[in-house]
């Protein structure tokens, strides 16, 4: 819902705020007031081109801030989300430089106008002398056909739904694991290869620690049996123990020593025994290096092919192994596959099918509800289909295009929506639209600019009470010159233009209940004082209120 409007310097506006409630508000005034300067601010607002002549003369820049509700609307919160804005609320302004410069900001970030329109989009829709209206997009005709059939055709769009996901999970299978035939056999190649290098090194997780500690023995076998000598001659002989013996009864400390000695001797007497046999078993093959720096080089490639470790390029193997099997059962997987999505989409043009008639049908209907709307706002001779053709490739939501065709007028030919009527006519086909889809239209706040141009009397109650209906469920803007809307109003606003002599200016008031019988009283007679249109007015909005009221005990 739109809260609040702040303008500054558009056109004739030098500075506007304006707080709008639920339901109807009404905006009157005499013609050239300054009426359409607040919708331009509000399409401003929500994107639409703008063009510098719209600055206030004299004025550097122009700017519009705009203030929704979006409680509940989780379609804006998610959007918003998605562009890394804050959800808590929503802020939109645009600023419009004398020099061009054109700067766009929701909650205070910078935003570009795709991103700001894509936003707005769920927000407002403003029918009349403008185009920011959902209904004239082709893509959303059938959103709106499925919005009006409701629970009649839900659970066949989900089954439609569940089906073209299905086709297109066999089909990314279908694709992303397996290629053509060619592409299968060169990459059997590569496996295979692979494998059998892998397989042929008969590799093992210790192996290449094991040849790393004997190639440095081998390379240092000089030095070790050199110093395996050394130290075999230096722990050989007894001179010590012998003479320590001979004095070890002339003292206890002499003989505690000559023991110690003796248990020592003993202890390298066998580290004697095991230097000579380390000496004598040394082997030194010359050509055993050779073979060790073979077989570790056959690791070293491995692991900058398939590594970095012994144990990733054992792991590589194994996967390797397990790829060449889905290859080479491929064609087998391929064509079970390839009859599983015959047989889903199948299925699928079926329950498509399905789905279409049942759209066929509602199209009928909507049809029908639509011309009987269209009817009492006084375009009884107009006709509407609601065309629907089939799409050449499947898609998630059946194969229908629809596409809402309309003759506004007797002879014309039926036209697609956005191409056939004038703002007025316009603005009262959206309003029967919106008056059939109330309830399902999820857009919030609906703004409709001149929707009473060439009506009067009866069709102009019929308008108003339509817009009446709307409003139980939207906010709606609407600016009128007719009192029997401007009577059903839940808040009242008049705009008026004030010329000071030197320059002219665009205000805005909310009316009071008074006021708004005087007003009213003004908009019927043209006179500024008449007790007798006065008592009209009362009359008329006491009616009013009392249609309001009945509406909403009934609801």
């Amino acid at each position: 819902m739109l809260k609040r409007l702040s303008i500054k310097n558009v056109a004739l506006i030098e500075r506007l705020d304006m707080d709008f409630d639920n339901g109807l508000n009404v905006l009157t005034g005499e013609t050239g007031a300054g009426k359409s300067i607040i919708i331009d601010a509000v399409n401003l607002a929500l994107g639409e081109r703008a063009s510098r002549e719209l600055i206030t003369t004299g004025a550097e820049k122009a700017s519009v801030e705009a203030e929704f509700d979006i409680e509940g609307e989780e379609a804006v919160k998610s959007m918003l989300r998605q562009n890394e804005l804050e959800d808590d609320g929503l802020i939109i302004s645009r600023e419009l430089s004398a020099s061009g410069k054109n700067v766009c900001r929701i909650n205070g970030t910078l935003v570009n106008l795709a991103t700001l329109k894509q936003i707005t989009d769920l927000l407002v829709d403003v029918h009349g002398q403008h185009e920011h209206q959902s209904l004239l997009m082709q893509s959303r005709h059938i959103r709106f056909l499925d919005s009006f059939a409701g629970e009649r055709d839900r659970a066949q769009r989900e089954k439609v739904a569940g089906l073209y996901s299905e086709c297109k999970a066999i089909q990314s299978e279908l694709l992303g694991g397996f290629g053509s035939e060619d592409e299968r056999a060169r990459e059997a190649d590569i496996l295979r290869y692979q494998i059998n290098e892998i397989e042929n090194a008969r590799l093992t997780a210790d192996e290449e620690q094991k040849l790393t500690e004997e190639r440095a023995v081998l390379i240092n076998a000089e030095r070790i049996m050199t110093s395996l000598q050394k130290s075999s001659e230096a722990v050989s002989g007894d001179e010590a123990v012998s003479a320590m013996k001979d004095i070890s009864g002339i003292s206890t400390e002499y003989g505690e020593l000559s023991k110690r000695l003796s248990e020592a001797y003993y202890t390298i007497e066998d580290i004697g025994y095991t230097l000579r046999d380390m000496r004598d078993s040394f082997d030194f093959e010359p050509g055993r290096i050779d073979q060790i720096e073979q077989r570790l080089e056959i690791y070293s490639n491995l692991k900058k092919k398939y590594g970095p470790e012994v144990e990733d390029v054992i792991a590589f193997g194994e996967r390797a192994s397990e790829r060449l099997g889905q290859l080479e059962g491929a064609q087998e997987k391929r064509e079970k596959l390839q009859k599983q999505l015959a047989d889903k989409e199948k299925l699928y043009r079926a329950e498509a099918a399905a789905l279409t008639d049942i759209r066929r049908t509602e199209a009928e209907r909507l049809q029908r509800e639509l011309l009987s709307h269209l009817k009492d706002l006084g375009m009884e001779k107009a006709r509407f289909e609601v065309r629907i053709d089939p799409l050449t490739e499947p898609g998630q939501n059946g194969m229908d295009r629809v596409e809402f065709m309309l003759s506004a007028n007797p002879g014309e030919s039926l036209k697609p929506l956005e191409k056939v009527a004038s703002g007025g006519e316009m603005s009262r086909i959206m309003l029967a639209f919106k008056a059939i889809a109330a309830n399902a239209d999820s857009i919030p706040t609906l703004i409709f600019d001149e929707i009473d141009t060439g009506i009067s009397g009866h069709i102009a109650a019929v308008v108003g009470e339509k817009m009446v209906s709307i409003a139980d469920n939207h906010q709606v803007l609407c600016v009128t010159h007719l009192p029997q809307i401007a009577a059903l109003a839940d808040v009242h606003f008049m705009v008026q233009k004030q010329d000071d002599g030197q320059t002219t200016r665009t205000s805005l008031k909310r009316l009071e209940m008074e006021e708004r019988y005087e007003y009213i009283a003004r908009m019927m007679s043209g006179m500024e004082d008449s007790k007798l249109a006065y008592e009209h007015a009362r009359e008329l909005i006491t009616h009013s209120e009392e249609i309001k009221q009945k509406r909403r005990k009934n609801k």
